[in-house]
């Protein structure tokens, strides 16, 4: 059974607000759709959604933490409206609710403009290397 405060990087004291956050955050970074449908990131977004699942609900954290061994012989199965609510999609508009603008933003446009500056930047670079190869 895996420690599902591990899963999540958090300790067991976590409040409900910060077990929304790094499950977001990790959820964003493992979705399949993200990772180009790779087994790995399969496996390791459905741990997070099943820490998430357990930890999020005050009931089931309550009995995970008085036996986190209870449930070993248990399988966990996704809930019934899986597809929906861990949609990329709605994981990222969810995320954007409580994150605006600066380095966290994650938004597509923010991607393009940070890939615009990196290309702009090594143009740059590129220049000033060539210009230093003529000057000398």
């Amino acid at each position: 059974m895996p420690d599902y405060y591990q899963v999540l990087g958090l300790g067991p004291g976590a409040s409900q607000e910060e077990i929304k956050k790094s499950f977001r955050a990790l959820a964003l970074k493992y979705h399949p759709d993200k990772n180009k449908n790779s087994e790995e990131s399969k496996q390791k977004f459905m741990k997070v959604v099943e820490a998430y699942e357990v930890l999020s609900n005050e009931q089931a954290r309550r009995k995970y933490e008085e036996n986190p061994f209870s449930a070993s012989g248990q399988k966990w199965t996704p809930p019934a409206d899986f597809g929906t609510v861990y949609s990329y999609d709605e994981i990222k508009r969810q995320y954007r609710q409580t994150v605006q603008g600066g380095m966290w933003d994650i938004s597509d446009a923010a991607s393009r403009g940070m890939w615009k500056a990196t290309v702009a930047l090594f143009c740059g670079l590129a220049a000033i290397v060539v210009f230093i190869l003529l000057v000398n």
